[in-house]
């Protein structure tokens, strides 16, 4: 694996969906930084060589928006070594979050040209393509899936190649896909949405609702679960089941409306 990996800030799947609240800490400074901002900014300039306290002001700066900044980090850390994949995959996560993707893609296949066993950002290009309902989504999760040796990152290839099939209205392989995916990991509880959502658009409630109470015996504390199990019962037309199932739902995720 390449250098200075930093765990918990390198995910797979396009995962950095950091919180952007801009006002969130605010100080009446003049410059409007929040005062972990500044602090984060005091101690990187003592210590310009934390690789650890950079990517902490990275990441506060992406909760400010400030994406130029976070870049101009980011490319510090390249500057000093250009070789190391983990820093070129973090400036693609950076520029995915500000909507660039097509230069997040090319920072991303340079991560893979330093650190061809990377598959992070293999997956994270899949999943852009796959966005896209593009076909190269199909010809980027192939190769993770012949050269991975984790089983879940194999996994979360199947699972892509079936939101590209989804994407393109191939509900016959997309649901091969999923069904693959949870073959491999049963605990994939994206893959069980994914698979229910595409059997409820196809109106075939009684699977769909078959599908969402996997998930419920995988994980009794998934909203989502609990929300769209309510859904079908609705679409069936059993409303106090339907009913029961939102009350379990909104207990469990306040968020849930």
């Amino acid at each position: 694996m390449a250098k200075n990996y930093i765990p918990g800030v390198v995910t797979a799947i396009t995962v950095l969906l950091l919180a952007c609240n801009g006002n969130a800490g605010k100080t009446n400074n003049q410059s409007g930084k929040t005062a972990e901002l500044m602090l984060l900014e005091k101690q990187v300039a003592a210590r310009p060589d934390s690789v650890g306290l950079r990517y902490q002001l990275m990441n506060e700066l992406l909760k400010n928006n400030l994406y130029a900044e976070a870049i101009a980090q980011n490319d510090t850390l390249l500057k000093e070594d250009s070789a190391n994949a983990v820093f070129w995959y973090r400036r693609g996560v950076i520029q995915l979050q500000h909507g660039d993707t097509n230069t997040a893609i090319a920072s991303m296949q340079t991560a893979v040209q330093k650190e061809p066993m990377f598959m992070e950002p293999l997956l994270d290009i899949a999943s852009v393509y796959a966005a896209r309902s593009d076909s190269n989504a199909i010809t980027t999760t192939n190769k993770v899936i012949r050269i991975a040796t984790d089983p879940r990152i194999k996994s979360q290839a199947k699972f892509i190649q079936g939101l590209y099939y989804s994407n393109i209205n191939d509900k016959a392989r997309a649901l091969a896909s999923f069904d693959e995916c949870i073959k491999n990991d049963y605990t994939f509880l994206d893959a069980y949405v994914e698979k229910g959502l595409l059997l409820y658009d196809s109106k075939d409630y009684k699977a769909a609702l078959a599908v969402f109470e996997q998930t419920i015996q995988v994980s009794n504390t998934f909203a989502e679960g609990y929300y769209n199990a309510g859904r079908c019962e609705e679409a069936l037309g059993n409303k106090e089941e339907a009913k029961l199932y939102y009350e379990k739902a909104h207990g469990l995720d306040k968020s849930l409306k």
